[in-house]
């Protein structure tokens, strides 16, 4: 095809408006993939950061579905995006509310809770169990030498920081598959609406002949 051209367009320029040609007819599939695996990428670290503390899941899933709005205008509707910005807040607040009254239950002070989510942090390096367990023992730590507390109050604070960190996992993964929901629920009467539109404008007639 590309010999074809530069014989029969005239050397180079025949084969530069073939590859003009394809790439202008192939771009709007390219950019359309890059829109979508922005958002599944989101949704999947979205996803992964219920269980990891270092990855703010609901922030990233915003970020996510607000890039895919800017790249394909007419999938989602902005109210669903602003929707999901007011899920992006809730998902901190239950991350935040979570971890405190956890531990705040259990005798807790402000460095049980620095010591839960540093521990969290550690643990990402020791797998699914360093991530389950690290809160516990990082708040354990911080309370009997940054508090100088009793072993036995360090431990049911870090009993209490484990809570947290159950309780802000169930309630960002409950956020997270709201957000989900919201975006296939907006995507499907999008779709919808679009189709009825077409039927009711219908093919035009030509009332002349």
């Amino acid at each position: 095809m590309i010999i074809e051209a530069i014989v029969e367009g005239g050397g180079w320029t025949g084969w530069m408006s073939v590859v003009i040609e394809w790439a202008v007819g192939v771009w709007p599939y390219i950019w359309a993939s890059v829109a979508w695996g922005v958002l599944l990428a989101a949704i999947f670290l979205g996803l992964i950061g219920v269980f990891v503390p270092v990855i703010p899941g609901g922030i990233v899933f915003f970020l996510g579905g607000l890039i895919h709005k800017l790249m394909l205008p007419d999938v989602f509707t902005w109210w669903a995006i602003g929707i999901l910005g007011a899920l992006m807040v809730l998902d901190r607040l239950v991350d935040f509310f979570a971890t405190a009254v956890g531990t705040k239950w259990f005798g807790g002070t402000k460095w049980g809770i620095i010591g839960a989510l540093v521990g969290g942090f550690l643990g990402l390096f020791f797998g699914i169990f360093g991530i389950l367990i690290g809160p516990v023992i990082g708040a354990v730590a911080f309370e009997m030498i940054w508090a100088k507390r009793h072993p036995k109050e360090a431990a049911r604070s870090g009993v209490g920081a484990g809570v947290g960190f159950g309780l802000s996992a169930v309630g960002r993964m409950i956020v997270c598959f709201m957000m989900m929901g919201l975006l296939i629920v907006d995507f499907v009467v999008e779709d919808e609406v679009v189709e009825s539109s077409d039927a009711v404008e219908g093919p035009s007639l030509d009332l002349a002949d």
